[in-house]
């Protein structure tokens, strides 16, 4: 053999093993051998010997012990298994993972009972004998934290770092919005990293409206760290199943559902409780802001996107009548879940309405027809179980957006009584409502203007002196109408140009989508003449105008000086209610009618007393305030009221009012 020959390269495996010395670039580990000069071709090779061993564990070392770290489910059989008995598992895609799962195993510990139930009943012995392989191998991995589930259910306490094992996906929860108790139903609970302890976060749905759609919507819910054990029912969030009565609980909140269910849509209700609304606080964070609330309120979530310019919010929509599971297709209802946070979260989804129930709605008042598209789709009792207890509703006396609790809420109580009470002559009284009436029935679509949607709205000016029933007459028509009276002052508009016409529209706007009244109370400013000395009033009374001109509705004014309005605005006024001051008979029928309100037995006043009230020059205004005021006095003293009382506290008042007047004109 020549040397040639010998020199050159001829493998030899038989005879040699090579090995590659793999260092450490960060220099922490020591060198390692290998077989191969790439490193990931090491684990490649480790993979493709290992192909078909049927569970792959990934062991790591941790305070000198190896744990568990990992395990990747390869056996064909073994994964149809898993992905029968882990269906429906929020956040979970087997596929995608590759049938991998890592510690602590949240998907095969929530659902270990749904597995150890399917071994148990699988007929074929050779799939019988392969779940109870895999079983067997998982009971090692899991053994600890089932014991610990178990433990937590027996006892109801639990330690900060189990807090996963409460909330598997679907969980019905119960947890608090605004101080109130809410059911959610858990997608995820995930550990958030914090310097010194990490806390807990639990994301949930609920059902709401959004003013076309019912469909779900999120909040979250943070559990603080904490030392020892807690009891389960006293966490910011806790499974249903830990309450002391849960079908108690589950009768209220399905019942309490059903409220939110009819409140869909647009309702005018009577308001008797709390109010929420979102304020910023002195550092510019939004934050609720809890009120006392007692009055009329417009509930209406379409409006209120709709008048503040804001698109509205998705959510992921509602199961239809094809979907073959409802909100709680789990096993059982006790597997599904509930959590808050009280954050609300952007909701998620499209609005995709499968199932509608769908009522389209105009108001051929408006200029240009606002139209309701909203999906009215019945609701199951699991469905309204999730609802939420807040409904957004307009409160007519603070003219705020707020929300409202479902229960807190009535049917409107409308005064009928209000418009016989009106102390107006009969034939003017007739008149106002004759002409209200043609309005409501739209007869005055004949008399549009010869442009399209202008001057189609009903204008009624009441001038006179203060506290002879200007107000009331408003109140009464609007009562008497069955519509919502959306009252202000010129005060509250203000007197700058841009505000007042933007509160402006913002009024006129909700008039026009709840077909209301409305009532500018004082509004001489308005009104005033116009004059080449006061160009700022001049622009309020031109964009008063305008306003007025397209507004379709119906509209109150009321002024004291009637001698000074605009002659343009004249024009506009389809009727004039004078309003002067009370003879001494309708001052008595002014104070019969405060007195029988009040409750005709809590006075102690003969008929022909009234005659004698009556002689004092008061005015509506004025018997309504000293009415309240011996109220207070008669709950104090637990006594009737006297007429001597009454006479005595009226007389003080015109003399003090009359002495008053003669020092402003002296």
């Amino acid at each position: 053999m020549s040397s040639a020959e010998l020199l050159s390269p001829v493998p030899l495996p038989e005879v040699v093993s090579t090995r590659y010395k793999h260092v450490c670039k960060e220099g922490c580990c020591k060198p390692r051998w290998s077989d191969f000069k790439d490193v990931d071709d090491d684990f490649k090779d480790l993979v493709a010997r290992t192909a078909n061993v049927p569970i792959i564990q990934c062991m790591s070392q941790r305070k000198g012990k190896w744990v568990t770290t990992s395990i990747t489910v390869q056996d064909v059989s073994m994964r149809k298994v898993l992905k029968e008995v882990l269906e429906g598992y929020q956040g979970l895609d087997l596929d995608l993972e590759d049938y991998t799962f890592r510690t602590p195993f949240m998907p095969l510990c929530h659902r270990w009972e749904d597995l150890t139930h399917f071994r148990l009943n699988v007929q074929d012995p050779v799939l019988k004998r392969t779940v109870t392989n895999m079983t067997d191998f998982l009971t090692q991995i899991v053994a600890s934290t089932v014991s610990s589930m178990e433990r937590i259910e027996k006892t109801g306490k639990i330690r900060c770092h189990n807090i996963w094992q409460l909330f598997a996906p679907d969980t019905l929860v119960s947890t608090k919005i605004h101080g109130v108790s809410i059911t959610c139903r858990v997608k995820e609970c995930t550990e958030i990293g914090r310097v010194g302890a990490s806390c807990w976060r639990v994301t949930m749905e609920y059902i709401d409206w959004n003013g076309e759609t019912t469909g779900f919507s999120q909040i979250t819910a943070t559990i603080e760290p904490y030392d020892g054990y807690r009891r389960v029912n006293s966490l910011p969030v806790f499974p249903i199943s830990f309450l002391e009565d849960e079908a108690s609980y589950r009768a209220s909140m399905t019942a309490r559902g059903r409220i939110f269910e009819q409140l869909r849509g647009y309702h005018i209700m009577d308001a008797n409780g709390v109010r929420v609304t979102i304020e910023e606080d002195a550092a510019k964070k939004s934050k609720p802001v809890r009120r006392p609330i007692a009055g009329r309120v417009c509930i209406d979530t379409h409006a209120y996107y709709t008048s503040r310019n804001m698109a509205k919010p998705d959510m992921k929509p509602l199961p239809g009548p094809e979907d073959s599971k409802d909100i709680e297709s789990r096993d059982n209802e006790d597997d599904v879940n509930m959590d808050t946070d009280n954050e609300r979260v952007p909701p998620e989804s499209s609005r995709d309405s499968r199932s509608a129930a769908i009522s389209v709605e105009e108001n051929p008042r408006a200029g240009g027809p606002v139209k309701r598209v909203e999906n009215l789709q019945p609701l199951t009792d699991e469905q309204c179980l999730l609802a939420t207890p807040w409904v957004m509703g307009f409160d007519l006396r603070s003219k705020d957006w707020c929300e409202l609790r479902v229960d807190e809420l009535q049917p409107v109580t409308w005064n009928d009584e209000a418009f016989d009470k009106l102390v107006l002559p009969p034939g003017e009284k007739q008149l106002a409502w004759d002409f209200v009436e043609a309005k409501n029935l739209a007869l005055s679509e004949e008399f549009d203007d010869f442009i399209p949607d202008k001057g189609r709205g009903l204008i009624i000016l009441m001038f006179g002196p203060p506290g002879v029933g200007k107000t009331f007459t408003a109140e009464a028509v609007a009562d008497k109408s069955r519509v919502p009276l959306y009252a202000m002052s010129a005060a509250e508009l203000g007197t700058a140009p841009d505000a007042v016409e933007k509160a402006l529209e913002k009024a006129l706007g909700l008039c026009r989508l709840w077909n209301a009244m409305l009532l500018l109370d004082e509004a001489d400013v308005f009104l005033g003449a116009r004059t080449p000395h006061s160009i700022a009033r001049n622009e309020l009374v031109a964009i008063f105008l305008r306003m007025l001109e397209y507004y379709p509705g119906t509209m109150f004014l009321t002024t004291n000086r009637i001698g000074s309005i605009d002659a343009a605005f004249q024009s506009r006024v389809d009727l004039f209610l004078p309003y002067r001051d009370l003879t001494p008979g309708a001052r008595r029928e002014v104070w019969t009618n405060f007195i029988e309100r009040a409750g005709r037995d809590k006075f102690d006043i003969a008929d022909a007393s009234l005659d004698k009230l009556s002689e004092l020059a008061m005015n509506g205004r004025e018997i309504k305030n000293l009415i309240k005021s011996v109220q207070l006095l008669s709950l104090r003293s637990g006594t009737k009221i006297s007429v001597e009382l009454l006479y005595m506290l009226a007389e003080r008042r015109v003399q003090a009012l009359a002495q008053a007047g003669a020092f402003r004109e002296g």
